[in-house]
């Protein structure tokens, strides 16, 4: 018996060591299959085998820190992406990304939205677009809307580093810009207000590395594309909206030539709810009989009051890229940005005329 019972203990011991191996790690286990609470559940966003992404997991705030160079910085999901401002709200940068079935519906849906609050004539264009059977691809319609990007004073240049087709959208003068991406199926966009182009390109090129790298074989957003843009963006109010009351020149007529006078019209800007705008500036062109150049001059214009901006042109120095004819027009607008990527596009003018001098 003496015997026995060291061998009982040890069958004991052996029997409660293989139950407690018997199963897998139960947490671990349970970690692997966590779902998300608020992600909606497969009857209503397809199929079960495609993960819900909330764009703004994709983010190190760290590195947002950095770039920015400031704290703290405000995070938020908006239109199915993902944005990212300073506490002054000058500086934002933003991003969405879309796949498979999501994503021409998703860059359709951007360029709709490319034209909200700007003139009624671009909509036409955005709807021809849309519409070509040819742009039905996420390349054939990222190619085709560059036209619209050009009409609202963008340039663009391609990039070959990212993705299967990207490009750089930039408007240096209102400090903005995109970096359009499409790769196999995703459609990626980044886009930044309020920097310096040169001074956050080469990040956001390395963040668009970044988000795709650490995208999912198959995801999905929510988001709804069948909603209005004006619904989901609609038209601030007026109190909102910078204003432009009034536009004057202290002359309409200027002259070039050898010993003249009255070189110079100053065009003056009246606007309400001023205190909401970052810049204004004026952008023009010379048309006349034997020229009429695609090219527009940019200059920022200085603030006299606070509700009151101006600009000088003068006959011998503004216009150096035109020939000057006798009778040529001056065709101007004035652009205010406000809410650090907003712009608000005055009607376009063309009072002043530019005659030769005769003495």
């Amino acid at each position: 018996m003496k015997n026995q019972k060291p061998l009982f203990l040890f069958l004991v011991l052996l029997l409660l060591f293989s139950s407690c191996n018997r199963n897998p790690d139960m947490d671990e286990t349970n970690l692997s299959q966590t779902v998300d609470p608020e992600s909606p559940n497969s009857s209503q966003t397809g199929s079960a085998s495609n993960l819900f992404l909330r764009p703004c997991t994709a983010i190190n705030m760290t590195d947002m820190e950095t770039l920015f160079q400031e704290s703290p910085l405000f995070i938020n999901e908006e239109n199915g992406g993902c944005v990212i401002r300073n506490q002054w709200d000058t500086r934002s940068i933003w991003f969405s990304v879309f796949s498979g079935e999501q994503a021409l519906p998703a860059m359709q849906w951007q360029t709709r939205h490319l034209i909200v609050g700007w003139n009624d004539d671009y909509q036409a264009i955005v709807d021809e677009i849309i519409s070509d059977e040819s742009n039905q691809t996420l390349i054939d319609l990222q190619e085709s809307r560059l036209v619209v990007y050009e009409q609202l004073e963008y340039r663009w240049e391609r990039f070959f580093t990212v993705g299967d087709s990207a490009y750089w959208i930039l408007n240096s003068r209102a400090f903005k810009g995109i970096l359009d991406v499409v790769e196999d199926d995703i459609y990626l966009q980044i886009g930044f207000s309020g920097f310096l182009a040169a001074q956050v390109q080469t990040e956001i090129e390395k963040l668009a590395v970044s988000i795709i790298d650490q995208l999912p074989e198959n995801f999905f957003v929510e988001f709804d594309f069948t909603e209005e843009v004006s619904e989901l963006n609609p038209i601030e109010s007026l109190s909102e909206v910078p204003e432009i009351l009034d536009v004057t020149t202290t002359s309409q007529e200027i002259f070039f030539g050898d010993l003249c006078g009255d070189e110079m019209t100053t065009i003056r800007a009246q606007i309400d709810n001023y205190e909401i705008i970052d810049n204004i500036y004026l952008v023009y062109r010379l048309v006349s009989a034997s020229e009429t150049n695609d090219n527009w001059n940019t200059v920022f214009m200085n603030q006299l009051t606070p509700s009151t901006w101006e600009i000088s042109l003068s006959a011998e120095t503004s216009f150096l890229t035109y020939e000057l004819i006798n009778g040529a027009q001056v065709e101007y607008s004035i652009a205010i940005i406000y809410g650090v990527n907003n712009v608000q596009r005055s009607p376009s003018y063309s009072d002043i005329l530019l005659l030769q001098c005769r003495q």
